[in-house]
């Protein structure tokens, strides 16, 4: 079943475009959809993680001339976002409120809540903590594998000499698997977990497996 396009990737897949130099439009080599079904093989779905706090120190007639910390600023520890993330926070005395920012960056993980802060911000602007809810992707990895798969297109071109002239379509495949490997040095590491089924625990374990997955003698 092919996937849904979904209008909240349209920045990343512009991006990603770019990257692979594959403009969109009636002769582009990929669909919309597809980009963003490879994007989606290198997505981190994130639940509440909590944002960075970088508060600003104003002294302005909107603080009554004194020195006042303004919360306006928070980051996240992860790049590239979609644009459907939900904020979460304090909002006039209750929790967990969805909030929106004045200005959203997701491109960086930046939220920002106060505009021009250091000249006409309120005290104490948005208060912590502030929790991001939504997707991130790997963009680098997943045009990799888009130029990989572009590139076994030309798989079956040949060279030719004709009136003295070298016309190599050969190129075309050796240009967009070297950027492929250049786009891969910038990717994201990737960490595998691996559980040993064929190794036994140890028996101060409070877990031991006896004769399969299902037989199991919990600790107490």
């Amino acid at each position: 079943m092919p996937s849904v396009y979904r209008p909240t990737m349209s920045d990343i897949i512009t991006r990603v475009r770019k990257k692979i130099g594959d403009p969109a439009g009636p002769t582009a080599f990929f669909l919309d959809t597809e980009i963003q079904e490879y994007l989606d093989f290198y997505r981190t779905d994130l639940r509440y993680e909590g944002e960075l706090i970088a508060p600003s120190i104003v002294n302005t007639a909107s603080t009554n001339n004194q020195a006042s910390t303004i919360f306006a600023d928070y980051y996240s520890a992860f790049e590239d976002w979609e644009n459907d993330v939900v904020l979460q926070g304090y909002y006039n005395g209750a929790a967990w409120v969805v909030v929106t920012p004045v200005l959203a960056e997701p491109i960086v993980g930046h939220w920002q809540f106060e505009a021009n802060v250091f000249t006409s911000g309120t005290v104490p602007g948005q208060l912590p903590p502030l929790f991001a809810t939504g997707k991130v992707y790997d963009e680098w990895a997943a045009s990799a594998d888009l130029l990989e798969v572009w590139a076994a297109s030309f798989s079956a071109a040949y060279d030719i000499v004709a009136d003295g002239q070298n016309l190599r379509r050969s190129q075309l495949m050796t240009a967009k698997l070297t950027l492929a490997t250049q786009y891969r040095m910038r990717a994201k590491p990737r960490v595998m977990k691996m559980d040993r089924h064929d190794v036994m625990p140890e028996i101060s374990s409070r877990r031991y497996r006896l004769l399969d997955s299902d037989d199991i003698v919990k600790g107490a």
